[in-house]
């Protein structure tokens, strides 16, 4: 959930961590809006890739936000035909690579840690995976210059990616 946040009881790092995603990504081509199918099957590259499951990460479905829906979320699916998946929602003006990342690693560090570091450290994981190692170390360091600590990684580094059509070695 990347954008204007009212802070929440709950939650006290989700405003910080959305300030420092905006400065360190906003206004790049990963807040580009792209379809809710681009969007999804990049998702399942990085769900269906390596990294991701040898890191333990959940099943993952993309679904477009209810027409009403104001902020994307990443929740444990409801759905009768989904086991122990997480789903993601994407809102309308939030379909892009920096929500996508968001929204991946809630999945990946567990719903139940909001915005805590373990988070931190899996959203820079994701976002590495999704758009280039440059990416993810600049994410890192606005959340080290909004004074938010990153928790310890509990998955392997990323890399390699792999794709269909290709390897990519770091």
């Amino acid at each position: 959930m990347i954008g204007n946040e009212a802070a929440s009881c709950h939650d006290g790092g989700r405003t910080a961590v959305g300030a420092a995603e905006l400065a360190s990504f906003g206004g790049t081509d990963l807040d580009d809006q792209r379809s809710i199918e681009e969007v999804a099957r990049r998702a399942a590259d990085v769900v269906g890739g390596l990294w991701w499951r040898s890191a333990g990460g959940p099943p993952v479905i993309v679904v477009a936000a209810r027409a009403h829906g104001r902020s994307s979320t990443a929740r444990w699916s409801s759905r009768p035909t989904s086991a122990s998946c997480v789903e993601i929602r994407l809102a309308r003006g939030q379909r892009d690579i920096a929500t996508l990342a968001h929204e991946l690693a809630h999945g990946l560090a567990g719903i139940e840690h909001g915005h805590d570091g373990r988070f931190r450290a899996a959203e820079i994981d994701v976002l590495t995976v999704l758009a280039g190692e440059a990416q993810g170390q600049s994410l890192a360091a606005c959340f080290d210059s909004f004074a938010l600590a990153i928790g310890p990684r509990m998955w392997p580094v990323p890399g390699p990616v792999v794709g269909d059509t290709f390897v990519l070695r770091r």
